[in-house]
């Protein structure tokens, strides 16, 4: 799992780095809040421990675009590091979407608990939100099981199914499965997204009536009633 380290006091910095890197994470450090949303972009991270005085762009500011631009920096926990006399900006960043916040000085083998705490939950989180009836999606090993048995899909395939399973029950549009799936700069024509979900319909029978065409729209994965 990866852990991104956004602090500018250098010893801090190197200390977070030192536990969580001991304890098999791997861990990315920026000194500044640009430099962090920069990381965060180009590799999503699971962990965000964030200081909230940061030099161009502050922790305030950096968790509320992380978390208005999931598409973007995708949906990790935030650990807000702050001083004494920032309780207005704890309530803050708490209210706009961080996790937890320690005061500093801390601990940081509590600092490496109340991690590996979020890091567990996500994990628990993932499963669930991967599972529709007897189907899983196992994102670390790209595996697809139905009952156990392993689904053989094509990077396509996979990548549209964990779409809609990951959107259960609400309709995803075509335009959002041709920018999810295909990417936003690439051309498609509108037959495209039917003749993919004819695939899995057919390499996985029972979503033949789970997979419900709202028309002019896109699809909503349902379970059968």
């Amino acid at each position: 799992m990866k852990v991104l380290v956004v602090e500018d006091d250098l010893e801090i910095q190197a200390l977070i780095n030192y536990y969580f890197t001991k304890e098999g994470y791997k861990v990315t450090v920026a000194s500044d809040g640009l430099e962090g949303l920069k990381y965060l972009k180009k590799d999503k991270h699971e962990l965000i421990i964030l200081d909230l005085m940061l030099p161009n762009l502050d922790g305030i500011n950096f968790t509320k675009i992380v978390k208005e631009m999931e598409d973007e920096y995708g949906s990790p926990y935030i650990i807000m590091l702050t001083a004494k006399t920032e309780v207005e900006d704890v309530l803050k960043g708490l209210e706009i979407g961080a996790d937890d916040y320690m005061k500093k000085p801390f601990d940081p083998r509590e600092l490496l608990l109340r991690g590996r705490k979020l890091l567990n939950q996500q994990e628990k989180n993932k499963k669930i939100r991967n599972r529709f009836v007897d189907l899983e999606i196992d994102e670390d090993k790209h595996l697809v099981t139905n009952n156990g048995e392993e689904v053989e899909l094509s990077k396509k395939e996979y990548d549209l199914l964990l779409l809609l399973v990951k959107n259960k029950g609400i309709v995803v549009s075509r335009e959002k499965i041709l920018d999810k799936v295909w990417g936003s700069n690439y051309y498609s024509g509108d037959r495209t997204v039917d003749v993919y979900i004819s695939k899995l319909r057919e390499k996985i029978p029972f979503l033949t009536e789970c997979i419900k065409t709202v028309k002019g729209v896109g699809y909503r994965l349902e379970e059968k009633k």
